[in-house]
C-alpha cells in the first residue's frame, strides 16, 4: 500500500473524531470529507512525479512591532467634531507579522485600550457615563492586517530606501468591558515604515475600524455598516525589530514580482463561478433546526491572484436566496411592510476579501505540476440584507482546495464560518453579554475555476 493511500485511510478514520467548533455540531464517522481532501492535497505529488523545488524557510522574514495607539470613537448619528474631546482614548499595541513577498505582509495585532491611562471619554461604553469603562478594563482589539506595500507594487524595487508606506485591510474583533459585548471588525488603512538599521525601525499607522452598535451601548447607534456607521480612527505609533539573524532576511532572486512597472502584477489572477449552500444561525436559534430554518442557495463569483505559491488575496461576491427560494426559511427576516419574504424582497449580498495561506506549499515547497492544492484563509467583509436595507460587517475563516484539471481550468471547494452583527437579522447588538455567542453564518462554495493572464510559477 502507497503513502498516500495509507494517508486516506487513516484519514478516513480520523473522520469518527467528535468536532464541536461553538458547540454547533457534531461530525460524525461518515463526515470525513475534509480529512481526505486535507490528506489528497498534502500528500499527491505532481502528475510526472517530479520532485518539489526547495521551499523557502518559513521562519525568515518575521517582525515584530510594540508601540501606542491614540483611538477616536466616532459613534453613529455623533459629530465627527465633537469626536476629540468626547471619544479620546490611549493604549497598547503589539504586533507580529511576516512579509511573504516584498509587496504582500500579514500581521496579526492586539490593543488594549483605556486600560492604562483614564481618558473619561463619554462616547466609551457605557455611554455618557466617563470613568466607567476604564474602570471595567476599557477595550481589547484582536485584529489581522492584509499590508500591500505600494511602494514595491507601483514604485521602482529599492530595498535601500528609508521609507515605505502600505495599504492594508484589517478584520478581527473588539471586545469592550465596559460593555461587556464583543463585536466583530473591519477597517482599512495606511502604514508607513521608516528603516533604522538591518534590525530596526519605526512604524506609524492610522486606520479606520467599523463595529457594531453594541460596542458602544447606545441604543440610538443602532446600524450596520455603511455611509453612516459605528467607527473609531486609531493612530499607531510604535517601533519593529526583524525577528532573527538579520543576515537571513530579505528576499532571493527567486522570489515572484507583483510588480506595475515591469507588468509582473499582472500574472497569476483567477476567476472562480460557482454555486453555494449557505446556513444562517442567529443568535437566539438552535442550530438543530438550520434545516430548513436557516437554509439558503445561491451563487457565488471570486476574482483573485496569488503573489507567491504561498499567499494569495482573492475577492468573492455571494448571491444568497435570490435565484431559488427555500419556502421552509424563517430566520432571515424581511420588511413586513413591503415583502412576503426575504427572498421577495431581494435576499441577501455577502461580499467578501480573503488572505490564502496554501499549507500544502508551506509544508512542502511548490511543483508547478501538481494537481491539488490545499489552503487556509481569514475572511472579511460586509453583509447586506436587501429587504432590511441593513449592512454589517463580517469577519470569518474557512479552508479550501482546488483540483487542476489542465493549465486554464481548475475546480474547487471551500467552506467558511463567519460572524456577523444582528443588523443583518434585525437586531441592534452582536452577542449576549459575554460575546461567548454570536450569530453565525456557514457556507458551502464549489465551481470552476479560470485562470487568466500569464502564470509564472
Amino acid at each position: 500500500m502507497g503513502p498516500f493511500f495509507f494517508v486516506c485511510k487513516v484519514a478516513a478514520l480520523m473522520g469518527g473524531i467528535q468536532w464541536c467548533p461553538c458547540n454547533l455540531f457534531t461530525v460524525t464517522r461518515t463526515s470525513f470529507l475534509f480529512p481526505v481532501l486535507f490528506s489528497i492535497s498534502l500528500f499527491t505529488y505532481g502528475a510526472d512525479g517530479n520532485e518539489r523545488t526547495e521551499k523557502e524557510p518559513f521562519l525568515t522574514n518575521w517582525f515584530l512591532q510594540f508601540g501606542a495607539d491614540w483611538t477616536l470613537q466616532k459613534p453613529y448619528g455623533y459629530n465627527f467634531s465633537q469626536s476629540f474631546s468626547k471619544g479620546s482614548s490611549y493604549g497598547l499595541d503589539l504586533a507580529v507579522g511576516r512579509r511573504f513577498t516584498r509587496e504582500l505582509f500579514f500581521r496579526g495585532k492586539i490593543t488594549w485600550d483605556n486600560g492604562i491611562i483614564d481618558s473619561r471619554a463619554e462616547w466609551l461604553a457605557p455611554f455618557n457615563q466617563p470613568g466607567v469603562n476604564h474602570d471595567r478594563g476599557g477595550f481589547v482589539s484582536v485584529v489581522g492586517d492584509a499590508m500591500f506595500n505600494l511602494h514595491h507594487i507601483f514604485g521602482k524595487l529599492d530595498s535601500t530606501r528609508p521609507w515605505n508606506v502600505s495599504a492594508f485591510l484589517r478584520a478581527g474583533g473588539v471586545y469592550n468591558f465596559g460593555a461587556d459585548k464583543g463585536s466583530p471588525l473591519v477597517g482599512f488603512g495606511f502604514s508607513n515604515a521608516f528603516h533604522i538599521s538591518d534590525a530596526w525601525g519605526l512604524y506609524a499607522d492610522v486606520a479606520y475600524n467599523g463595529v457594531s452598535s453594541g460596542f458602544s451601548m447606545d441604543p440610538s447607534t443602532a446600524t450596520g455598516l455603511g455611509s453612516g456607521s459605528n467607527m473609531y480612527f486609531t493612530l499607531d505609533v510604535g517601533v519593529t525589530y526583524l525577528l532573527g539573524d538579520a543576515s537571513y532576511q530579505g528576499f532571493g532572486q527567486h522570489c515572484t514580482r507583483n510588480s506595475f512597472r515591469d507588468r509582473s502584477f499582472w500574472r497569476n489572477w483567477y476567476l472562480q463561478m460557482g454555486a453555494d449552500i449557505t446556513l444562517f444561525n442567529p443568535v437566539e436559534m438552535d442550530f438543530k433546526d438550520v434545516f430548513p430554518d436557516g437554509l439558503s442557495s445561491g451563487l457565488n463569483f471570486s476574482l483573485g491572484k496569488w503573489f507567491s505559491p504561498l499567499v494569495g488575496v482573492r475577492g468573492r461576491l455571494n448571491l444568497e436566496n435570490f435565484l431559488i427560494e427555500n419556502k421552509g426559511l424563517k430566520w432571515l427576516p424581511y420588511d413586513k411592510e413591503q415583502h412576503t419574504s426575504c427572498y421577495d424582497g431581494g435576499g441577501c449580498i455577502m461580499s467578501y476579501i480573503d488572505c490564502l495561506l496554501s499549507l500544502k506549499h508551506v509544508v512542502f515547497g511548490y511543483d508547478q505540476n501538481e494537481l491539488w492544492d490545499f489552503y487556509v484563509f481569514p475572511r472579511m467583509g460586509l453583509g447586506k440584507n436587501v429587504s432590511l436595507d441593513s449592512m454589517s460587517p463580517v469577519v470569518g475563516v474557512g479552508i479550501g482546495c482546488t483540483y487542476r484539471l489542465d493549465r486554464l481550468w481548475s475546480i474547487y471547494f471551500d467552506s467558511a464560518y463567519e460572524g456577523i452583527t444582528s443588523e443583518f437579522f434585525d437586531g441592534i447588538s452582536w452577542s449576549g453579554p459575554t460575546g461567548a455567542r454570536f450569530n453565525g453564518i456557514w457556507d458551502f462554495n464549489f465551481g470552476v475555476q479560470l485562470n487568466i493572464g500569464e502564470l509564472d510559477f
